[in-house]
């Protein structure tokens, strides 16, 4: 029996009600009145689990079944032409399994490589892109395999598509932190830090000890957004300590908080964990939008997080520093990185 199981919750209506539908069409399409009677709904979910689904986000059907057709394509290349693109200092490119370990996680200890690979895109910059020139951290090229445009371009729509709708949640956000519903968006132009995650993972035995496809962490980003298909194997760590694995509801994102969200709120705005186990028997696709300020920003608890009662749990830090580490610590290839898992994986390889 794995974690999963073990914690699982006992109730899993009551637990399914626990994450809540919002709809965000009257918002997105302007109607008055509408960015006051969401941006409550959103606050108490920020608060007390940290997922929400989001309804009529404007992402075509259409469009998110090229995506997941893409990576499919993608994961079904031979494994040398994949490694061609190996992940590289900016974390953009592909992770082949057993290269990476939660060993950020505060609410797990990771002591195997995770059981999945994945393709990470970002911003498609061209070569003459002045940070691309300039070698700015993360603020690099995406890498592609030859004489596959499709899958460049329907990636890329995808990429844009969810970031244009990141960007309309973020008043959302500001005006549930009651904050000026402007306030987030400066963070977020000129191509802010926003990764796509195409993840591919194989069938696994369901019992073998502290094995999983993503190990119980939580994300470094400022959200999530998640499409899955149905192969299930998400579990969320609710309030109670008890694990529960969320639906799938057809037409909607599955969103969750990161750390960086939680940092700015002063902890008011849940980061969940969440992890992966597939003990499906069958290969199991998801595609995970991680969406973040750009890296030179300084987050530092907003003032209406904090107060005399409730200091500032946070030192003001610079985004990309924290992303940064947040690399080091979990991915193989990246320098300074050391884990048991990585050395586990080193000695199996040789």
């Amino acid at each position: 029996m794995n974690l999963f199981q073990e914690q699982g919750v006992k109730d899993y209506e009551r637990a399914a009600a626990q994450i809540p539908v919002i709809d965000f069409g009257p918002c997105f399409a302007g109607d008055p009145g509408a960015l006051g009677r969401t941006a409550p709904v959103v606050r108490h979910a920020c608060e007390a689990v940290g997922f929400f689904y989001a309804l009529n986000h404007g992402v075509p059907e259409a469009l998110i079944a090229r995506a997941f057709a893409a990576s499919r394509r993608f994961h079904a290349l031979p494994l040398d032409d994949k490694l061609k693109l190996r992940l590289n200092e900016n974390n953009i490119g592909y992770l082949p399994i057993n290269a990476s370990v939660q060993g950020a996680s505060t609410v797990h200890k990771a002591t195997r490589p995770n059981q999945n690979e994945s393709f990470f895109i970002s911003h498609d910059r061209a070569a003459d892109h002045p940070d691309v020139v300039a070698g700015t951290p993360l603020r690099g090229r995406n890498q592609w395999p030859d004489g596959l445009p499709e899958m460049r371009r329907d990636m890329t729509a995808y990429f844009q598509a969810l970031g244009a709708m990141c960007d309309r949640i973020l008043p959302v956000f500001a005006t549930a932190l009651d904050m000026p519903r402007d306030f987030f968006a400066p963070f977020f132009q000129n191509e802010a830090h926003a990764n796509l995650r195409f993840l591919h993972y194989p069938p696994q035995p369901a019992d073998e000890n502290n094995l999983f496809g993503q190990a119980p962490h939580t994300d470094n980003s400022f959200m999530t957004a998640l499409a899955r298909e149905d192969v299930p194997g998400l579990a969320v760590r609710l309030p109670s300590g008890e694990w529960f694995a969320p639906p799938v509801i057809p037409g909607t994102f599955l969103i969750n908080l990161g750390n960086i969200m939680r940092r700015w709120s002063n902890d008011r705005f849940l980061s969940t964990p969440h992890g992966v186990l597939n003990d499906s028997g069958t290969d199991r696709y998801s595609i995970a939008y991680f969406h973040s300020p750009n890296v030179d920003s300084v987050i530092e608890c907003l003032p209406s997080c904090v107060s005399a009662e409730n200091p500032a749990r946070h030192k003001p830090a610079v985004y990309g520093d924290l992303v940064l580490d947040f690399y080091r610590a979990n991915y193989f290839h990246q320098k300074g990185h050391r884990s048991e898992a990585a050395a586990l994986a080193g000695a199996a390889a040789e």
